[in-house]
């Protein structure tokens, strides 16, 4: 002998609604805490660095900027490297422009910065036509 079929329903319908009311409680909207807003404008992080201008053959103009800000001091540089330490933050992008001798080939220069406690990066952008006017990004 066979039960009731409504019967049946009936408690398959109170079980599903006995199982879905924690279910519904589980997976509900749960209140967002809203993001908290920025106190006013901050400043990027900025570290103490080590920068290094690499070359095969020494330019006969160079220059580093960030923003407006010269970054590379005029005088003697080493025949295939220029090295000095700023103060940059941990998100910037440079500007670099540098000049050969007429007829020279196309050259690789590679900036590398490396920041007091992060990881040294690199980034090597190739001259055209005897010069180079490329911006170097860089972030940590």
């Amino acid at each position: 002998m066979r039960g009731s079929p409504p019967i049946q329903l009936f408690v398959l319908v109170i079980t599903f609604v006995v199982l879905a009311i924690p279910l519904a409680y589980l997976t509900g909207n749960a209140p967002v805490e809203p993001p908290k807003a920025a106190r006013g404008t901050t400043k990027p992080k900025e570290a103490k660095s080590l920068v290094r201008v690499r070359f095969v053959h020494k330019p006969e103009k160079l220059s580093v900027k960030l923003g407006e800000r010269e970054l590379l001091e005029k005088g003697d540089w080493m025949d295939n490297a220029v090295e000095f330490e700023a103060t940059l933050p941990l998100s910037l992008d440079l500007l670099v422009a540098a000049d050969w001798a007429y007829g020279a080939p196309d050259q690789a220069l590679t900036i590398e910065i490396e920041p007091d406690g992060q990881d040294t990066k690199r980034e090597t952008n190739w001259s055209a036509a005897g010069s180079l006017n490329e911006v170097y990004h860089f972030q940590w």
